[in-house]
């Protein structure tokens, strides 16, 4: 199922405000229309602005001055770092997974502009987060000194995009404890992104009990998302993982078979 493309250009667009437009994806439509007239006829906003009936005023911006709207921007930014129409046979994609995990287990994104952050694990700068920050190719900044809570990695140049197409993906904006959250559909794909998934969601939620093997997780959340993790670990575990009201616990043998939990 590999042949399978995530994140379109139309995906993306929903995720911006359309303002004046129906809609972001017609301010897509139009832009490239003015764009590909002006290019192919060498003309300026007032003959562009008459052959297609737009407002001059607006393909002003785009056609003499060079400026484009938002998203269309975004959607530039998502293809320079291959994240649009990726498949899983993609590195990129790999890296996307595991951020999307990362916001679920122990990051979020913001609701106002979609900002992205992630919190660093017990292996602080090893943490796996900063591996797949890396392998989507943007650039990050650690914040510390939060007041006791866990320091935290954020995406910079390029990060609002990136939390845009982790919310394609499937990864919750805005506050998940007022929300009913579901894992993404995209899981379904196969056994390699599954097991990306889950790794990464335990590296930053699994608890270790001193003399035993055995893993725990704490979730407070939705019956339906509790249930459906439960069953991912143990998808990937090969069985022995059992979820309670607010825990997932994970028997020693399954924990033994993950092996990649640090």
């Amino acid at each position: 199922m590999s042949e399978i493309e995530f994140v379109t250009a139309r995906d993306l667009a929903r995720t911006y405000d359309g303002g004046s437009y129906r809609d972001a994806w017609e301010a897509v439509e139009q832009y490239r229309e003015a764009a590909r007239y002006a290019n192919t006829h060498d003309a300026g906003s007032s003959a562009a602005a008459s052959a297609l009936d737009l407002p001059r005023s607006r393909l002003r911006t785009w056609v003499d001055d060079g400026g484009k709207p938002d998203v269309v921007r975004g959607i530039d930014t998502a293809r320079k770092h291959g994240w649009l129409e990726c498949t899983t046979d993609d590195d990129v994609f790999t890296a996307l997974n595991a951020l999307v995990a990362n916001v679920f287990a122990g990051g979020a994104i913001a609701e106002q502009y979609y900002r992205p952050s992630f919190a660093l694990n017990h292996l602080g700068e090893d943490s796996h987060v900063i591996d797949a920050l890396e392998l989507a190719g943007v650039d990050y900044q650690i914040v510390d000194d939060r007041d006791g809570r866990a320091d935290e990695v954020r995406p910079t140049e390029d990060g609002t995009v990136l939390g845009r197409v982790l919310a394609v993906l499937g990864a919750p904006v805005g506050p998940k404890a007022d929300q009913d959250i579901s894992l993404p559909t995209y899981l379904v794909t196969g056994p390699d992104v599954r097991e990306t998934f889950v790794y990464a969601y335990l590296e930053n939620r699994a608890v270790k009990h001193d003399g035993k093997d055995t893993l725990t997780v704490r979730e407070k959340r939705n019956d339906d998302y509790l249930a459906g993790l439960a069953a991912v670990i143990n998808d990937v575990a090969g069985g022995g993982v059992k979820r309670g009201e607010e825990f997932i616990t994970i028997s020693a043998e399954a924990a033994r078979s993950l092996g990649t939990v640090r």
